[in-house]
């Protein structure tokens, strides 16, 4: 009976790592297409981003009352414990990450309306590109305990932080050479907002170290100037 039960709670668990995965993919679809139609400044594309918010709220309704449900009737301890309290931190995250995706469509869609066309004053798609990887490897940490994805994800935030730190250099030059670049400035907003999403993607690489070692590290250099160590 208790293997039964075992097996059972092995695959209520590999239900819900499916599902916040459906849940993953779908924030970033939105944060791919958000980039894409800030680029563009295809507002049919906007709206969709947009109304796709409501599908990742729901998935974290579902996913916080399945932990719930798994906490109450499996009553899990230690390392089942750290899985399932780290399902919940994860989806807190990656409903913040569609947020910033319609941030960054709502940008696309406020440049559209006062008529004003993309260039290319910084490379937007490559932070983008960079955010996304990060998160595909988080991701896949979360689901194969992979520690190595871990620090891949911890290094690749320097990537990300050096190069929205460059953009906001170069797009400030931009905005005092001429204070009426309403593109610079929206842009600027929409690199930070990406910035924010990448250091969503390490508190899940950091929950993913606290499942396997049981012990919280803030391991990003922009979390350590926040906490040095938390245990739980």
């Amino acid at each position: 009976m208790a293997t039964e039960l075992r097996v059972q709670y092995s695959e209520e668990i590999s239900r819900l790592q499916e599902k916040i995965l459906e849940m993953a993919v779908c924030a970033d679809s939105m944060l791919a297409a958000s980039v894409d139609s800030l680029i563009s400044g295809d507002l049919e594309q906007i709206r969709s981003v947009v109304s796709q918010d409501d599908i990742v709220d729901n998935f974290d309704i579902e996913i916080e009352m399945k932990c719930l449900n798994l906490i109450a009737t499996q009553q899990p301890v230690a390392h089942d414990l750290r899985v399932i309290g780290t399902a919940l931190k994860v989806i807190t995250d990656i409903e913040r990450i569609a947020d910033y995706a319609v941030d960054i469509a709502k940008i696309g869609r406020r440049l559209a309306r006062k008529g004003e066309i993309y260039h290319p004053l910084v490379d937007l798609p490559l932070l983008t590109s960079l955010t996304r990887a990060m998160m595909h490897d988080a991701l896949q940490a979360f689901v194969h305990h992979d520690l190595d994805l871990v620090e891949k994800v911890i290094q690749d935030d320097d990537a990300v932080d050096n190069l929205y730190h460059q953009m906001r250099e170069d797009l400030t030059t931009v905005i005092q050479e001429n204070n009426r670049s309403v593109l610079a400035l929206n842009l600027m907003f929409a690199a930070k907002y990406l910035e924010r999403v990448s250091d969503h993607i390490v508190n899940i690489a950091e929950r993913v170290y606290f499942i396997e070692k049981g012990v919280l590290h803030q391991l990003a250099a922009s979390h350590l100037s926040n906490s040095d160590e938390l245990t739980n």
